[in-house]
């Protein structure tokens, strides 16, 4: 029983081996990779920043966590703020509409920006795990 155990200790450890030294081959990852660096070359960190910020801001609106759970659950984040102003600190339902608005217009860019990528990503999660993903991209990283 005690060599049954190690003998599948043995055959999983191959087959993570196996399988970190393939990803690093791979064309799908090599794709992902140079998709990821170019994104993070043209990332704009003061866009990241201000997003942030807004984001914070805009939920900091809300009157408690309760009112905050329900909008992220809500379908139509517009109307729940329409039907549900006195649950936040905004003056009234026209302002918290644009505020969200102008938050989701930035969010989205930044989104697209990264789209690539993360198309990419979506496609190798299917193939490898994805911590196996994470490690390899990290290894190859520039320092």
């Amino acid at each position: 029983m005690k060599n049954i155990i190690y003998l599948l200790f043995f055959i999983i450890s191959i087959s993570g081996f196996a399988q970190s030294s393939n990803i690093a081959n791979d064309e799908l990852f090599l794709n992902y990779e140079k998709e990821y660096l170019k994104y993070l070359s043209s990332i704009d960190t003061h866009a990241l920043k201000i997003l942030d910020e807004a984001e914070g801001s805009f939920y900091s609106k809300f009157r408690d966590a309760k009112a905050h759970k329900s909008f992220k659950k809500s379908k139509d984040p517009l109307k729940w703020l329409n039907k549900n102003i006195s649950k936040t600190h905004f003056a009234n339902s026209v302002e918290a509409q644009n505020v969200f608005e102008n938050l989701m217009a930035l969010k989205n860019k930044l989104d697209y920006e990264g789209k690539a990528s993360s198309e990419l990503l979506d496609e190798l999660v299917k193939k490898y795990d994805s911590a196996l993903i994470w490690k390899t991209l990290k290894s190859r990283l520039p320092k």
